[in-house]
C-alpha cells in the first residue's frame, strides 16, 4: 500500500533553532496518531510543518508521492487541515465562518450544493443548533469557538487532520463531545497533540518525542 504520508526529516528548524532530528515516518490512511512528549521539544513546529506554516527543515516530506514544497498552499491546506488551540474565527456571523473556506477550495466545489445539508449534519454532531449560525462568531464561547473551528475544517473532508491540543482549555463534558464526533464521524486521517486522558486511549499508534527525535511506538493502544 502507498504510503498517505512520508516524513523524512534531518533537522527541524523553527526561528534558527533546532528543534528535531532523526525523523523518518510513514502514515498510513485512517490512521490515528497520537504525539506525546514534554512542552517546548517541537511537537507543534511539526504539525506547522506539515500544514506548510514551518517550511525550516531538512529532509523531504512527501504527501501521495508528491514533495510538499511543490503544492499551493490553499491547495494543500484543504486536504491536510490543522485545528489549533485558540482557533481565529474572524469577525462575521459563523454562517460566513462556515463559508469562508469554500470559497478558495477549488477542489471542492460540489460541497456549494450540498453545503447547508452537510452544516446541518455537523452542527448536530457537535451538539449545536441552527441558531448559531446568526451568531457573531466574536462573541462564542471557547468550547464554542473550537466546534466551529472543527466544523469549518470538517466542510473540507480533510484527507488529514492536524490537532493541536485542541481540547486543552476545555470542560470534560465539551472534551468528550468533540473527541466523539472526531473518531466516530471523521474516517480519514488524524495525528493530534493532546494531554488529555479523554483521548489518551483512542489511539492506534503514537509517536513519542525523546532527545530530538520522534519515536514510532506502533501497536499502542
Amino acid at each position: 500500500m502507498e504510503h498517505l504520508l512520508h516524513i523524512e526529516i534531518k533537522r527541524l528548524y523553527y526561528q534558527d533553532k533546532e528543534l528535531l532530528r532523526d525523523i523518518n515516518l510513514n502514515v498510513e490512511s485512517g490512521e490515528r496518531i497520537l504525539i506525546v512528549g514534554a512542552t517546548g521539544l517541537g511537537k507543534s513546529s511539526l504539525l506547522h510543518t506539515l500544514n506548510l506554516m514551518n517550511q525550516s527543515y531538512e529532509g523531504k516530506i512527501l504527501f501521495e508521492g508528491q514533495d510538499l514544497l511543490s503544492y499551493h498552499p490553499h491547495v494543500l491546506r484543504s486536504r491536510i487541515c490543522m485545528v489549533m488551540q485558540e482557533p481565529y474565527l474572524g469577525h462575521g456571523s459563523v454562517q460566513e465562518v462556515l463559508d469562508e473556506p469554500l470559497s478558495y477550495s477549488a477542489l471542492k466545489r460540489k460541497d456549494y450544493e450540498h453545503r447547508e445539508s452537510r452544516i446541518s449534519e455537523l452542527l448536530e454532531n457537535f451538539k449545536l443548533s441552527r441558531e448559531y449560525l446568526t451568531k457573531n462568531a466574536e462573541q462564542l464561547s471557547g468550547g464554542e469557538k473550537q466546534r466551529i473551528a472543527l466544523i469549518r475544517t470538517l466542510m473540507l473532508d480533510p484527507q488529514i487532520l492536524l490537532l493541536d491540543e485542541i481540547t486543552s482549555a476545555l470542560d470534560q463534558k465539551t472534551s468528550g463531545i468533540i473527541s466523539n464526533c472526531i473518531f466516530e464521524n471523521y474516517p480519514g486521517t488524524v495525528i493530534a497533540i493532546s494531554h488529555d486522558p479523554w483521548w489518551q486511549e483512542r489511539w492506534n499508534r503514537i509517536w513519542s518525542l525523546e532527545n530530538g527525535s520522534l519515536l514510532d511506538n506502533k501497536g499502542v493502544k
